[in-house]
């Protein structure tokens, strides 16, 4: 049995949250308002987060990244991919592309007094080898602001105000840069064909502005503005719903007026008043109301077209992010209970799917794995495995960091977590811990980041990241 660990670190716990989640956001954030399902087929966040390497035993080190490998002008620090690439804040990520990852590198300019972060000069995006991080190539794209989250169809679109490029992320060749003449705020390629969002003029007045085209083209297929909505309006697409969701800030209570339109046609399909609105499983919208610091407020789970489903009995503030790799079509997970992704059908509940922490209700899910998912306690100090047809419980594991749980990667039969203590990794069927390595000495837990890079296990903590296989 292995050692806990003090009861004063659970203290630093929510702050240590904020830190990672508002300071580091080393490996990956999202543009949309959720990029999760909550169901169905996994997502691009719980894709990011499954590895080919077996974890049934420890992965041994295969290299450290070294960033002057990666450019070749001296003084270069790498960047938070895929965000934040305009300044330097002490740290940097990088971004797995599947076959390859990807890093952004700047060379830092004066400080500016007043502002937090090091303005950077002309970012250089690398490919690097998963075997052994050796650059396959470098493209230099120009001084940018971000990049997309997901890399679809092999290309990477990059921008700042009113410049978009486009990378071929299997050579690292330059496909486009195409100015706008509105201020672009987010982009996303599904398929063959780009989305790209922002805010422009019409007839002097600001609209939100939402193009459908190609990398060449960026309005072959259309170019909408959105004048029935307010000016500082932002929308942004969600191709897998056929949907455009726009949102307004409310007068104070609601907090926001969300209007979903018809990706295809751009008719208006339904308007929702409320905190939040989540595309979830297949083609549902998950809608919040009186959600308040500590409060979660009331939740509905509404069809396509804006009609509700059902109330979601015991809700949490968000539907669950976590790897996923199950051994078949997952439900949807929604505060305590698992639905149907393309009906909303109940399925099964169980209490032991939430927790109530110091800032509200939040989901215990961390990993589906197999057939069995995985929830923690922070009360009783234990993993649980969930039957994922059923909700019956399968196992029960003591851990004294229960409540540090996060994170973490799965081959598809074991997941592999990070806590206060290192790293470790238990057996989905049984729930078996099979192996643990300690963290090195001199690093802190809370800027751990567990990822996948090619499908190897990947560690990072502000500029160092490890991959072992």
């Amino acid at each position: 049995m292995r050692t806990g660990v003090g009861d004063h670190r659970k203290l630093v716990m929510l702050g240590s949250i904020m830190v990672v989640v508002a300071a580091l956001g080393v490996l990956v954030t999202v543009h949309r308002q959720d990029d999760s399902p909550a169901g169905g087929e996994p997502s691009a966040e719980a894709d990011r987060h499954v590895v080919t390497t077996s974890l049934e035993t420890a992965p041994k080190p295969a290299w450290t990244l070294d960033v002057g490998r990666l450019t070749d002008n001296p003084g270069d620090v790498l960047l938070p991919m895929p965000y934040q690439l305009e300044s330097y804040y002490g740290y940097g990520g990088i971004l797995d592309a599947g076959d390859l990852m990807i890093a952004a590198a700047a060379h830092p300019l004066p400080e500016v007094a007043g502002q937090s972060g090091r303005p950077v000069g002309d970012v250089t995006l690398v490919g690097i080898r998963p075997a052994d991080g050796s650059p396959a190539w470098k493209t230099r794209i120009g001084r940018v602001t971000q990049c997309s989250p997901e890399v679809e169809a092999a290309v990477l679109a990059c921008w700042e105000r009113r410049r978009i490029a486009f990378v071929d992320t299997t050579s690292g060749t330059l496909l486009a840069e195409l100015g706008t003449d509105f201020d672009v705020n987010g982009a996303q390629i599904s398929g063959s064909t780009v989305y790209v969002s922002g805010s422009g003029t019409d007839g002097g007045t600001q609209v939100p502005v939402l193009t459908s085209g190609t990398v060449t083209d960026l309005t072959a297929n259309f170019r909408r503005t959105f004048g029935t909505l307010d000016g500082s309006a932002s929308v942004h697409t969600v191709p897998d719903s056929n949907a455009v969701i726009a949102l307004v800030r409310g007068p104070g209570d609601p907090q926001y007026v969300y209007t979903v339109f018809d990706l295809d046609s751009g008719a208006t399909r339904f308007t929702f008043e409320g905190d939040s609105l989540q595309p979830v499983g297949d083609g549902l919208f998950l809608v919040s109301r009186g959600s308040r610091s500590g409060t979660v407020g009331t939740q509905d789970l509404l069809a396509a077209d804006g009609s509700t489903i059902r109330s979601i009995p015991i809700p949490s503030y968000r539907s669950p992010t976590f790897p996923s790799k199950p051994s078949s079509p997952p439900p949807m997970f929604l505060g305590d209970g698992a639905y149907d992704p393309a009906s909303g059908n109940e399925l099964w509940r169980s209490p032991a799917l939430v927790k109530d922490e110091s800032f509200g209700r939040s989901s215990a899910l961390v990993a589906v794995v197999g057939n069995t998912a995985l929830v923690t306690s922070p009360d009783s100090k234990t993993i649980t495995g969930l039957d994922l047809r059923s909700g019956r419980q399968l196992w029960q594991t003591p851990w004294e960091d229960a409540y540090w749980v996060r994170g973490g990667v799965t081959d598809g039969e074991y997941f592999a977590f990070g806590d206060y203590t290192g790293t470790h990794a238990i057996r989905a069927s049984d729930g078996e811990i099979v192996w643990s390595v300690p963290w090195p000495g001199d690093t802190d837990p809370r800027q751990i980041q567990m990822s996948s890079a090619g499908g190897s296990l990947m560690v990072s903590w502000l500029d160092h990241v490890a991959v072992s296989r």
